[in-house]
């Protein structure tokens, strides 16, 4: 797969304006959609959770973000497009380029902890600002890919289109699953009271 005419025309307008203190930051805004630091989120949002005792949502962050990590890993082997020129690239890195990883499951992975967080505390609820923090991450996140030369424009807007289709679905999962164990809960309750002696 080979990057679209408009890829080009960014990564050579990005090109000709890179510079300091601008690529420091980006260096330091890319290590936010490491594969470590995500990790760390994914587990730190569980525990969370967990000791909430929404086991539900622990589940929720982890299986979504493995799977999400399953097909992003699989689209780039099925669309195969190579990086941008060596050249061009401040950080060293390898594989395919389509879709950008870090777009993707940053995406994942901090848009399911801001709705699980969201779900979990009240004071967050009543500070909707509080709810920017993830998105704004994210797109930093996908600029600085672009910005440090190791994706094209597309990898990343697919990518966020990737992660957030895989969001809902995610969402839409636990949703049913939480719907079909209230109805199980409130079938063994009417069971009981059918049951119980008059």
């Amino acid at each position: 797969m080979k990057p679209f005419g408009v890829d080009d025309t960014v990564t050579d307008w990005i090109l000709s304006h890179r510079g300091e203190p601008w690529t420091s930051f980006m260096q330091f805004i890319t290590v936010w959609g490491d594969t470590l630091t995500l990790t760390l989120v994914v587990i730190g949002v569980a525990v969370l959770a967990w000791m909430a005792g929404r086991i539900d949502f622990a589940a929720m962050i982890v299986a979504g973000s493995l799977s999400g990590w399953a097909l992003m890993s699989l689209l780039k082997v099925i669309f195969a497009r190579d990086r941008p020129p060596v050249d061009d690239r401040l950080i060293e890195i390898g594989g395919y380029s389509f879709p950008s990883g870090h777009s993707m499951l940053s995406l994942v992975v901090y848009g399911l902890a801001v709705i699980i967080v969201h779900r979990l505390y009240p004071r967050v609820r009543e500070r909707a600002g509080w709810l920017v923090v993830g998105p704004v991450l994210v797109a930093l996140i996908g600029f600085s890919r672009v910005y440090l030369g190791v994706h094209w424009l597309s990898d990343v807007l697919f990518g966020w289109l990737f992660g957030a289709i895989w969001v809902t679905l995610c969402v839409a999962v636990h949703v049913q699953s939480s719907r079909r164990r209230q109805a199980a809960r409130a079938a063994r309750r009417t069971g009981k009271t059918q049951s119980s002696p008059s």
